[in-house]
């Protein structure tokens, strides 16, 4: 399995869960807290893994796209890991 079906996998999951949680626990006293965590703790550990995967050839991180804007390099985040890096090209199998 490649990278980019498992982060397919991981993606289906994670809304899964926050589905589930969303309708289990809205109606307690603190539900809509708790669905708030949920998203923060996913955010912290999505810009934890989007710094950590990297590309084998280049070592540039695979889930910041870089993109030229007024002479920087700005870089957007992607939601899936992409078919190729977006520095050098190298396919990701």
């Amino acid at each position: 399995m490649n990278r980019r079906a498992l982060h397919w996998i991981v993606l289906l999951a994670w809304i899964t869960g926050f589905f589930l949680m969303g309708f289990g626990v809205w109606d307690l006293q603190a539900g809509h807290l708790m669905v708030m965590g949920y998203v923060l703790v996913s955010v912290v550990i999505y810009m934890f893994a989007a710094f950590m995967y990297r590309c084998p050839k280049c070592t540039m991180p695979l889930l910041l796209k870089p993109v030229k804007f007024l002479g920087m390099d700005l870089y957007r985040w992607a939601l899936l890991t992409p078919e190729r890096c977006g520095h050098c090209g190298e396919t990701m199998e």
